[in-house]
């Protein structure tokens, strides 16, 4: 972890001063094009796994669950809140 804090600092570092160079004007679309090339290479490796895909139903599963539950959970706060903070009604001070 202090690997990735060190890499991060330095390229701030390296970055601050360059900021109003036009040629860094194009790295947004060179990110772009990194992270995409990234997530594929993510993917691909996942997909030569063996092991990940033999047991996809499983973590499929586990994830729906994961992602219901989330749903659901952020569903009953942001009710609670509304009914709590932001309900007009009879509570009102006049």
């Amino acid at each position: 972890m202090f690997t990735f804090i060190s890499l991060m600092a330095v390229g701030a570092l390296i970055g601050y001063p360059l900021r109003h160079k036009s040629i860094l004007n194009q790295v947004p679309s060179l990110i772009h094009i990194v992270v995409c090339t990234l997530l594929f290479l993510l993917g691909f490796s996942i997909g030569l796994n063996k092991l990940i895909v033999n047991n996809l139903t499983y973590f499929c599963e586990q994830a729906a669950v994961i992602a219901f539950l989330s749903i659901a959970g952020s569903i009953v706060a942001s009710l609670l809140v509304y009914h709590f903070w932001f309900k007009k009604g009879a509570n009102d001070e006049k």
